[in-house]
Order: structure tokens, then sequence, then C-alpha cells
């Protein structure tokens, strides 16, 4: 499977689509297998759900995420995880060991974001 984890200095973003960058990670059979960073274009340039799926990633973890940005991934195959917050290496382990549930906390608007998550 391959992860996808929109981060600010390696802190999990607390907007999907205004991460500075995507850590993509590949786990087989429970392990950790490769690990790469790939900038984030711009919500100007591409459609953000879109660039992602295009990684072919399985699965997304992330804070806020809107219900567009979900249904675009989801139409993909792509599984969503919301309201994670902390280290991307704390949340990847916590996703690997089972323990990661979707808290459904989703992005409705620019300004709702701040609103709903601490300050990264």
């Amino acid at each position: 499977m391959r992860v996808c984890i929109p981060n600010n200095d390696r802190k999990v973003s607390r907007h999907f689509g205004k991460a500075t960058e995507f850590a993509i990670v590949t786990i087989e059979d429970g392990k950790f297998v490769k690990g790469e960073v790939v900038p984030n274009p711009g919500r100007e340039t591409v459609k953000v759900p879109v660039f992602v799926a295009g990684l072919g990633v399985t699965h997304v973890i992330a804070a806020g995420i809107g219900n567009p940005a979900v249904a675009l991934l989801n139409e993909q195959g792509i599984e969503v995880y919301s309201g994670a917050m902390g280290m991307v290496d704390t949340v990847l382990e916590r996703f690997m060991k089972g323990e990661l549930a979707s808290k459904k906390m989703s992005c409705a608007g620019e300004n709702k974001c701040g609103a709903q998550h601490p300050k990264d």
C-alpha cells in the first residue's frame, strides 16, 4: 500500500490542500519499505486530490479534509482517514498498528479548519 500524509515541517497539516508537502510511504506486509516527500504543486496549479491520486496512493491520512476532496479520492479507490494530528512518523506508526481511526474532521471552507484544529 502507498500512504499519503499531507504535512508541514513533519507535522500532519491541519488542511489537506494547504500542506507544503506530502509524505508518500510504501508499506508491505505491515512494514515500512520506502518513503519520499513530494512538494504540493499548489491549489491553483492542479486539484490536489487529483494530483495525490496520480501518485498511486491507496490511503490518505489527514487532519482536516473537505468532503469534495474525500469524494474525489474515494472515487479513485483511495481510503481516507481524517482527524489525524501530530508528527507524521507517530501518526504513520499508529496507522501501521491499526490504531488510527477516522474522526471525520473535515473542512468546509477556508476559515473553518483554523477553528477546528489547533495551530500546526
